[in-house]
């Protein structure tokens, strides 16, 4: 009876007490059993195969590998002679740092003819025998609120522009340090030192823009500054704009210390100022009452412009052979209305 009875009970926890993984309605195991109680397993025949669950990997966008293009740090952002720009433009320091200057002394051409040879917020310094060829689609703006020009020229140098644009530095009163609030100036051509070899020199033709910054609160800059015996500007063609500002304006041209511009053509807002032994020279029909200046270049355009001297600074009106001048040479004294002289 008693091994009846074992079996009986065998039987019973082989096919009715609970397995391991059952569910929480399972009932418990029989009391008393302790916690060393081992759960018999169903038959192999009965239960049937249990899995892992399959986890399923969340779906990774992988992105191609583009091949990394260069970028040029210098390169602006927004053309010359605009509105507002689209970011705001704010001032590293004042005076001008070293950062803000580039500086070309090698002996070299440097051109510069489109955005991503172009200049925004520096200087360019042009030295030592060097040469700057600006054409069109390059430009150099100064940064905002220095007294450095955009571009200058020393020792030597050469200057050409036949296109693009170079601004001078805006004197932005929301953003002044310093003393600066004058606009600052476009291009300096200088000598450096004190021999007529070393002046440097520019040419300018048909689509090159030099403008004086700006200068809400104080003085516009000056376009073109040429300065220094030996230092000389011919100037073929091109647009010269004297910065506007709230006490004056800048110069159209400022000419200094024995330095010596030829104008053969070109358009010209704001005076031109011939200072200090300084000379001017214009090529065409020209009549000169005062202060003004006024006639026609060889190429039909028409000039219209005041022009101030002092301290020995002169003004010559000289024609051409391939330009006939309707007036006849004037022998009045120098301080009444001239003309061209015929050419010989």
């Amino acid at each position: 009876l008693e091994k009846r009875t074992n079996f009986r009970n065998i039987l019973k926890l082989l096919f009715e007490l609970p397995l391991s993984e059952a569910s929480p309605n399972t009932p418990a195991a029989p009391p008393g059993s302790g916690s060393s109680f081992v759960q018999p397993s169903e038959p192999a025949v009965n239960r049937p195969p249990t899995k892992p669950p399959t986890v399923r990997p969340t779906a990774v966008q992988v992105q191609t590998p583009s091949p990394v293009k260069s970028v040029t740090t210098n390169a602006p952002t927004i053309l010359p002679v605009t509105a507002e720009p689209t970011t705001p433009r704010v001032p590293t320091g004042s005076p001008i740092e070293l950062s803000d200057i580039t500086q070309w002394n090698d002996g070299e051409t440097h051109v510069i003819n489109s955005k991503e040879t172009s200049f925004l917020d520096e200087s360019i310094v042009v030295t030592r025998g060097t040469t700057f060829l600006l054409e069109p689609g390059g430009y150099v703006e100064a940064p905002l609120n220095t007294n450095w020009p955009a571009v200058r020229l020393s020792i030597g140098s050469m200057f050409a522009g036949t296109g693009g644009a170079i601004n001078g530095s805006y004197a932005d009163p929301s953003l002044l340090e310093g003393e600066y609030e004058d606009g600052g100036d476009g291009l300096h051509i200088n000598n450096g030192q004190s021999s007529d070899v070393t002046g440097s020199k520019g040419s300018f033709f048909d689509g090159v823009v030099i403008v004086g910054g700006d200068a809400p609160i104080g003085v516009g800059g000056n376009a073109l500054y040429v300065n220094g015996f030996g230092s000389e500007a011919k100037i073929y063609g091109g647009s010269f704009v004297g910065g506007k500002g709230a006490k004056d304006n800048g110069y159209s041209i400022l000419v200094q210390n024995s330095a010596k511009v030829h104008v053969y053509s070109g358009s010209f807002d704001g005076e031109i100022k011939v200072d200090r032994s300084a000379e001017i020279i214009f090529y065409g029909c020209f009549n000169r009452d005062r202060l003004q200046v006024s006639g026609t270049f060889p190429d039909e355009t028409y000039l219209d412009v005041s022009i101030r001297t002092s301290y020995g600074g002169e003004i010559t009106l000289t024609a051409v052979s391939e330009q006939e001048c309707d007036t006849a040479p004037s022998t009045s004294p120098t301080n009444f209305p001239t003309v061209s002289p015929r050419p010989t």
